[in-house]
């Protein structure tokens, strides 16, 4: 996650509006701020940047501006509305006030304390600090856009050795606005690495971040290559911040492709929630479908809550609960369970207990939800609620949540374009919440909040996976190479644009060709043109499962043996009908040859996907969520295999997901099937050239299993003029 600036950029981390105290102050001074720099400079501007203070003996509020430029340093701004008459006198650091809601102000502390909380994430990276000192240079400064200098130094305020620099009416130009922050220069300017570090550190990329230390110089395995992936600091690009910043006032979707940070920024909105006093009143649940995913989704929660705060993330005493979309004796307490309990004439089903009353269904969760909605008796439960991996839940889940949110409708969900088992792109708010009896949507996703908060979001960069491992995903998982041509595909321009391509061809046209790529932006992988590190896809046929099974023991030995990567960094994903014989038999007994020892995430806990030491075996609706370095997908013949889940999309759809699991390498084995050994060849061969393309011929859309982003026009692509 990238966030190296070119021009300066800018945040508005908060919502302020002009009847907030102080609020006309602040946006008039944020407007002139924006206009202070040439586009040639770099740097990076906040307005509220997302810190606070829980205890309240330091600072009670965030910063106003937080300014980090290349040539000026780290600079805090404290903006005030007073006018020259509502400060009586100011004696050091405090200010003496009147007619005013407060008697007394100390600006210029509450800025340096707020500069030297920033200034601690700074100490924590060695390109930003000097022994104990940090590199990065911090002055702060009072803005007062309601006093001139005349008025000013008629009232002689800035007497004194400890007068506050401040930023006065007639400053307010962007050339004059300029130069008064250019006064508080007194350093070198900030060097490429110390500038590009710190800019990473305020986007709040530490809590995404892996082990403070370089990677190896010269990486010649698997392990050392994959340092880049985990070890150093990262950030947040310039889309994930706007998102993960700010709270909307409404409902808000976030869609993307996989690896696009959706989980990440659920996250980050939770802790900014429970660590922002304004909302401290809310009732908030987080809920997601992977069981497995509880560990590492409360973590991400503890490391933005400390980002933000300084302090530990406790989730007893917090407004926010992280609660499994159902609920079970392994997961503990459930949002469906939770609402069940509270709507009268419903009793809370097990799925054991759903499964006899209603017998088999594929969406057993949302049968059961669809009764406790059916009741129009559900209670207002939560101020907010926000939802990962909603792809995996269906409209009576998504409607029976926003049952129980208050008028407001708070429902944030993020939805991954291509890693549902039934569908590959994210079904519009309409065909979700659909309409009232007068015509109108129950949730209208189109536009932005009266703050300038888009309501719907769709991010196109993948950090996840290379480049190489995508297009893979892509080409299987919709059969674009296939013999009989694709079973399910986009059909057009913009809903390929929407998950990061570009598409050369008429879908008008059936039997043309079309060209497929990705622009390297939307691919910002640390592997990617690293030629050396890969080939990041492979695929291996053999003449039986025996044979398919102990090859794959064999790879797996020598990564641990000669490439360097722990046993828990690798994940295999057996296929089909028989996947736990597959893994939990045949392959455990492999590995167990070798000496390793494998944890099969359907057995024990089942919120522990990875255990140390020991290289995961996972079935596909437990991997959904899940990552590893090296993936090893299991049984590619089952793509074929008619009698499997009777769809061939819903088989190519779980090679898509297991292929996407993968942040580096993959690799696909199976029983020898002509067809698909020809196909993979095909798609091998494309995306391993310099300039990897796809080439494809459009299909009949009314011969597809499965027609993707028929439509369009309710989706809001947000541009970054709608954020200032």
């Amino acid at each position: 996650m990238s966030v190296t600036c070119s021009v300066v950029q800018y945040f508005a981390s908060g919502s302020v509006s002009e009847d907030d105290p102080g609020g006309e102050a602040e946006l008039a001074v944020w407007a002139r701020l924006k206009d202070a720099f040439d586009p040639d400079e770099n740097g990076v501007l906040y307005h509220q940047y997302p810190i606070f203070n829980k205890g309240g003996h330091r600072f009670d509020r965030k910063p106003d501006f937080v300014l980090l430029h290349e040539e000026l340093g780290l600079i805090i701004v404290e903006c005030k509305g007073y006018t020259v008459d509502q400060i009586d006198y100011i004696a050091g650091e405090t200010w003496h006030l009147r007619g005013t809601r407060q008697d007394q102000a100390a600006p210029v502390e509450q800025a340096r304390d707020q500069g030297f909380h920033l200034q601690q994430f700074f100490r924590q990276e060695r390109a930003l600090r000097d022994g104990q000192q940090v590199k990065i240079p911090m002055n702060v400064m009072v803005a007062l856009p309601n006093i001139s200098y005349k008025e000013w130094e008629r009232r002689d305020l800035d007497a004194g050795p400890a007068s506050p620099r401040v930023i006065l009416s007639d400053d307010l130009t962007p050339v004059a606005l300029r130069e008064r922050l250019e006064s508080v220069k007194t350093f070198e300017p900030l060097s490429e690495e110390e500038f590009e570090a710190a800019t990473k550190v305020l986007s709040c990329g530490q809590p995404i971040s892996g082990a403070h230390e370089q990677p190896t110089a010269d990486p010649t395995t698997k392990a050392e290559y994959y340092e880049s992936v985990e070890k150093g600091l990262r950030g947040l690009d310039q889309q994930q911040q706007k998102i993960g910043m700010r709270i909307p006032p409404g409902p808000q979707q976030i869609r993307g492709i996989a690896g696009s940070g959706k989980t990440v920024l659920v996250a980050m909105k939770a802790a900014r929630i429970a660590a922002d006093p304004a909302y401290s009143d809310w009732d908030v649940a987080l809920t997601f479908s992977t069981k497995s995913l509880y560990n590492h989704i409360t973590a991400l929660v503890a490391r933005f809550y400390r980002q933000f705060t300084g302090e530990p993330f406790d989730e007893d005493e917090s407004n926010i609960e992280i609660i499994h979309g159902w609920g079970g004796e392994t997961t503990g307490d459930g949002l469906y369970w939770r609402v069940a309990q509270a709507t009268p004439g419903v009793e809370p089903l097990s799925f054991g207990d759903a499964k006899r009353k209603f017998g088999y269904n594929p969406n057993m969760q949302d049968r059961v939800a669809k009764e406790v909605l059916e009741t129009g008796g559900i209670p207002d439960l939560w101020d907010a609620i926000l939802i990962d991996e909603a792809q995996d839940f269906e409209t009576n889940f998504m409607n029976m949540c926003l049952a129980a949110l208050d008028e407001h409708n708070r429902l944030i969900w993020a939805y991954d374009e291509a890693q549902d088992l039934g569908t590959l792109t994210a079904p519009s708010p309409k065909r979700i919440f659909g309409t009232a009896d007068d015509g109108e949507l129950v949730v209208d996703m189109s536009g932005s909040y009266e703050n300038g908060i888009q309501k719907s979001h769709i991010m196109r960069e993948s950090y996840r996976a290379p480049q190489e491992v995508l297009l893979a995903a892509h080409t299987i998982g919709m059969g674009l190479k296939r013999e009989g041509g694709p079973v399910q595909t986009i059909t057009r321009a913009e809903g390929w644009e929407n998950i990061g391509y570009e598409l050369d061809g008429d879908f008008r046209k059936t039997g043309s060709q079309a060209t497929l790529s990705r622009p390297e932006k939307h691919s910002p992988h640390p592997l990617e043109g690293d030629r050396d590190a890969g080939p990041f896809v492979r695929s291996e046929w053999f003449g039986s499962k025996t044979a398919e099974i102990e090859w794959v023991a064999d790879q797996i030995a020598q990564d641990i043996a000669h490439e360097g990567l722990d046993p828990e960094q690798i994940l295999a994903i057996p296929l089909g009908p028989n996947a736990k014989g597959h893994g939990h038999y045949t392959l455990r007994e492999e590995l167990a040859e070798r000496d390793i020892d494998i944890n099969c995430v359907w057995n024990e806990d089942n919120k522990v996907f990875e255990k140390p030491g020991q290289v995961t075996v996972s079935r596909i609706n437990r991997a959904k969520g899940n990552e590893a370095a090296a993936v090893y997908v299991i049984g590619a013949e089952e793509i074929a295999n008619e009698d499997y889940l009777g769809e061939e999309v819903r088989r190519r759809n779980q090679a898509f997901v297991a292929i996407t699991r993968s942040r580096a390498w993959c690799t696909i084995s199976g029983i020898e099937t002509a067809s698909l050994v020809s196909e993979f060849d095909e798609v091998l061969g494309e995306i391993r050239k310099v300039d990897p393309e796809i080439t494809f011929k459009i299909p009949n859309a009314k011969e597809l299993d499965n027609e993707l982003e028929t439509d369009t026009a309710e989706l809001e692509v947000m541009t970054l003029d709608q954020f200032d």
